[in-house]
Parts: C-alpha cells; structure tokens; sequence
C-alpha cells in the first residue's frame, strides 16, 4: 500500500468487487447470517451471487 502500484490496485479494487460487497450487505440482506454451518453459509452466499449477477447486468445481457 506505500508504493504507487498497490495504491493503484487498491482503486481498482474498490471500484469493483467492493460495491458489489456493499451492495449485497445494504440492499440484498447479506448481514449476519442466521444459519449456522459452512454448507449453509456457503449456499446463502451462492444464492446471493447468482441473484446479484442477473439483477446487475441485465440490460448487457437482453442488448
């Protein structure tokens, strides 16, 4: 992070995968989760990912 690289990879990073994080904890419910177990969890996330993914880029995936 002290060099101009890292601080440049870091931008980037913040302007993708962090919104989506953001995005899926304020408007899709992704907060403390309230089922308990790996299995779960990891089904919980994937149903969240498959729902953002459509949801998001829609008009690129109907033009």
């Amino acid at each position: 992070m002290a060099s101009t690289e890292g601080q440049d990879i870091y931008k980037e990073r913040a302007a993708t995968s962090e919104t989506v994080n953001a995005d899926l904890r304020s408007y899709r419910g992704l907060t403390p989760l309230t089922v308990r177990g790996l299995s779960k969890i990891t089904c919980v996330t994937l149903w969240c990912a498959l729902a953002y993914n459509p949801m998001h880029f829609a008009t690129a995936l109907l033009s």
